[in-house]
């Protein structure tokens, strides 16, 4: 009988704990079917105003808007061995779990990024001004890390 209510404690407090685990991001069923997107806004000053969107064929798409080296739009490729590394970091931060947005203002002119994944049909999209001092720091890294995967540096400065 003890074995019996032992078994059940197990399986009740499993049940339980999956609950109350994180939503992860999810592995691609195909590479070539993810979609990476970074906006960055202007602030009152001159912060650079552009687009980055990353499929997983490669293909990367730049929109310069202002504040920037070069205005209009240029294309380039990366390697599927970015593409992995750059999903890797999604999956680090565990993406899908963040808030939607990270939009208060603890701070103010400061600029906004906007990121988003697709992958296996299902998008997210994150809205972080950093003047919100409540958004976690693995975003910024997250941002950072698709600018210098892609190398937007030059056509950003």
């Amino acid at each position: 009988m003890k074995k019996f209510w032992l078994v059940v404690t197990i399986l009740i407090l499993s049940v339980s704990f999956a609950g109350c685990s994180k939503s992860q991001t999810p592995q691609p069923g195909d590479i070539k079917d993810i979609v990476i997107t970074l906006e960055r806004t202007v602030c009152f000053g001159a912060c650079p105003d552009y687009t980055l969107i990353i499929k997983g064929d490669g293909t990367v798409t730049y929109e310069g808007r202002q504040f920037v080296k070069i205005e209009g739009t240029r294309t380039t490729t990366i390697s599927e061995e970015k593409i992995r590394q750059l999903l890797s970091k999604f999956q680090r931060v565990d993406y899908f779990s963040l808030n939607d947005s990270y939009e208060e203002f603890g701070a103010t002119d400061m600029p906004s990024a906007i990121t988003s994944l697709t992958i296996n049909g299902k998008t997210k999209t994150v809205r972080h001004y950093h003047g919100d001092f409540s958004a976690p720091e693995q975003l910024t890294e997250l941002e950072d890390r698709i600018d210098e995967i892609v190398n937007s540096d030059q056509w950003i400065k």
